[in-house]
């Protein structure tokens, strides 16, 4: 399904967090939201995911008001992978991961047998199964990542948002968590910080300022020196990499720009 925000405001109090933001993901693409803390990427995924109700503009999904859908219906088709993950609770990987069904069953505990294909499945794709009977406290950060995609992936979405699903993964679980989610073929949207994983798995890119886009499209358009310079306020070199032929920015000084 293809998601679109239209126009979308949001804030808090007097302040507006994110403005007029108009973003459209066809189906099946990934797109990747870049930008400096604070800019509001994590504000217009929860928008968008319907979590939160926008002051201003609309959010449809494939052609439907998110936020006039029934919660459990939106629930259904969207899938969102928070930053952060706690609970206090003492629950298994495997019982973290089965939360992802209580859209398609309406409870928690199942009934014996339900989801267990999809929830199976989840495990493999986001390479959890050994830790199936682990106490989820026991986690490493990296760990519950991944734990917490497959409980994403069991709601069995057609959108899946991402906020900053590589933080405390090492360098091969960033690529493969990415390379995962975009052979899925899903509709995705993932905040991101590493702008050479973006340019590598996403087929478009939202840069955001100060709760603004600044530029949006393919990562070649996108990711250039001067936009690292004027966003990150840091000096760059923009190019591709003889060997990988992919995209790739080279930071050149230790210290941003001032």
């Amino acid at each position: 399904m293809s998601i679109l925000a239209k126009d979308v405001t949001w804030g808090v109090g007097e302040r507006a967090i994110i403005q007029d933001i108009t973003l459209d993901c066809p189906e099946g693409t990934v797109t990747g939201l870049l930008g400096p803390n604070g800019s509001g990427k994590t504000s217009l995924l929860h928008v968008m995911a319907g979590l939160r109700r926008p002051r201003g503009g609309v959010v449809e999904l494939a052609g439907a008001d998110v936020h006039r859908m029934p919660a459990r219906d939106r629930a259904r088709r969207i899938a969102l992978l928070e930053q952060h993950a706690s609970t206090t609770l003492p629950l298994t990987a495997r019982h973290v991961v089965d939360l992802g069904r209580i859209p398609h069953r309406g409870r928690w505990p199942a009934g014996r047998g339900e989801g267990a294909v999809e929830i199976t499945e989840a495990m493999r794709l986001a390479a959890v199964t050994h830790l199936a009977d682990r106490d989820w406290r026991t986690l490493s950060g990296g760990e519950r990542q991944r734990v917490q995609l497959a409980r994403a992936l069991a709601q069995r979405p057609s959108v899946l948002m991402l906020d900053e699903p590589t933080n405390h993964l090492d360098l091969a679980h960033q690529i493969d968590l990415l390379a995962t989610v975009r052979e899925l073929g899903l509709t995705v949207v993932a905040a991101l910080h590493d702008l050479d994983l973006a340019a590598a798995f996403c087929d478009l890119l939202v840069v955001l300022r100060g709760g603004r886009v600044v530029t949006a499209g393919p990562p070649a358009e996108v990711l250039t020196e001067r936009l690292v310079r004027d966003v990150y306020r840091v000096e760059a070199t923009v190019g591709k990499h003889e060997r990988s032929g992919r995209l790739h920015v080279v930071w050149h000084d230790e210290r941003a720009v001032r």
